[in-house]
């Protein structure tokens, strides 16, 4: 187990998303573009025409010495030339001189970066299409279910789980959307040689970057300059953004689990040990690794803005930091990802305490309907000033707020009691709440699907 994970992430099927960025997988996504490059070449008369596939054939790391690279790693420092000195050393007599012809390390590793990033991308895709389905029927399922509508932590109006349920899926739709948009932005292939002028392509210049991205399924940069970052802090702050969400919904879980409230309950076995102390204890490791996770991913929202902050026409430093920020936000998005779907597909919904919680305004949660209807007798501001005074004198004496309503002369001039009731009654005033649920589910469904159709 990596130290970095959280023990609950053991409970299920991580996505693995770590694998990805270790050594031996980023060599071979290097060694994919140099072999990508060498075709290209061959195909624009840059090297001879069959030279370009003897070198792609060779860019295979089984078929490289790996002790060689790891020695020459160790001995130079230099994370690119250890592959491309093996790589020439297996090479045929006249391919090996047109190794990494005109290339420089960031065009290979920035470009390989990028392909990971679209393995990466796509793992995304399919684990938030999941979750889509997974809320969707927690919409749908819970569209009727009265709960506590709260503001500034306090009982507001009645609404619906599916409700809330149904602003998560609208917020995570969006960034969703955002993520897709940016396609073409963040998978931008940037291969301009040294400063991004393309001079040692010559007069192949763009057309080799051209060449190379329609064969690595990337969009080619106008400007191939190795100093824009701004298409990997994209997309770092888009993953940002959306764990931030998937924090907020944990957070909002991990609230309502509170014994005092104690509405919704985490997937929780018989197995579970909440405290070491306490074996009464539940505590909501699922909900708290999320919601640290989400706090780490934000905490790299610094480092990748100072990533875009290049030197001249480039720098180590901004690379490394880029790297960074990249491989840590990814890792840690998928942890929230994998995390979040075990939490959401096995939540427990309490309807009865969230009625029993409800309850406990005695009546005064349907407030705002009562003084509306009565305001249309005697004016808005009268209204709720009448009202105010009906809940303060409730509340002062423990009395049933509908009950203080009924027995007020002035407030029985204009509302009869069967009035009243009705007004009073939380299924009467949920506004929009199964509606939003109910064509939220759609949305959900539709966006899954897109996803799967489009993109997977």
């Amino acid at each position: 187990m990596r130290l970095d994970l959280s023990p609950s992430t053991l409970k299920f099927k991580s996505n693995n998303i770590a694998k990805l960025f270790d050594q031996e997988s980023r060599w071979n996504s290097w060694l994919e573009v140099e072999a990508a490059m060498a075709i290209a070449q061959s195909k624009l008369g840059m090297i001879p025409k069959d030279v370009g596939k003897k070198i792609a054939k060779k860019c295979l790391l089984k078929k490289l010495n790996q002790n060689n690279i790891k020695k020459d790693l160790k001995k130079t420092g230099h994370k690119l030339m250890p592959i491309i000195s093996e790589l020439t050393r297996v090479c045929s007599k006249d391919s090996k001189k047109y190794v990494h012809w005109g290339g420089t390390t960031q065009n290979i590793v920035s470009t390989g970066d990028l392909l990971i990033l679209k393995k990466i991308h796509k793992i995304f895709l399919k684990d938030l299409s999941e979750i889509l389905d997974i809320l969707g029927s927690l919409s749908l399922k819970n569209k009727s279910v009265l709960m506590v509508g709260r503001t500034h932590g306090q009982h507001a109006l009645p609404i619906t789980f599916g409700f809330k349920v149904a602003s998560w899926i609208d917020e995570i739709s969006r960034h969703i959307e955002r993520i897709l948009e940016s396609e073409n932005r963040v998978f931008r292939c940037i291969f301009g040689g040294a400063t991004g002028t393309a001079a040692s392509f010559g007069k192949y210049g763009m057309k080799l970057q051209d060449e190379l991205a329609k064969k690595l399924e990337l969009k080619s940069s106008k400007v191939p300059s190795r100093s824009h970052m701004d298409h990997f802090a994209e997309y770092v702050l888009n993953l940002i953004m959306i764990s931030t969400t998937f924090g907020k919904i944990s957070e909002e879980v991990y609230n309502l689990m509170k014994n005092e409230i104690s509405e919704l309950e985490e997937p929780i076995t018989s197995e579970d040990i909440g405290s070491s102390t306490m074996p009464q204890k539940r505590n909501p490791h699922i909900c708290q690794d999320i919601m640290a996770l989400a706090a780490e991913c934000r905490s790299l929202a610094p480092l990748t803005f100072e990533s875009m902050m290049n030197e001249h026409e480039g720098s180590r430093q901004n690379h490394l930091m880029s790297n960074n920020a990249l491989s840590q936000s990814c890792i840690k998005f998928g942890e929230i990802l994998a995390t979040s779907r075990y939490l959401l597909r096995g939540i427990k919904v309490k309807k009865s305490k969230m009625l029993q919680n409800l309850e406990m305004s005695k009546g005064s949660i349907t407030s705002e309907a009562i003084m509306l209807k009565l305001g249309e007798k005697i004016g808005r501001q009268q209204a709720h000033k009448l009202i105010h005074d009906c809940y303060n004198y409730s509340f002062v004496n423990k009395k049933n707020f509908v009950n203080v309503i009924k027995n007020n002369i002035k407030i029985r001039k204009y509302l009869d009691l069967e009035t009243i009731d009705q007004l009073s009654n939380p299924n009467n005033y949920l506004g929009l709440s199964m509606s939003f649920a109910v064509q939220q589910e759609k949305n959900a469904r539709k966006l899954s699907k897109q996803i799967y159709k489009n993109r997977l």
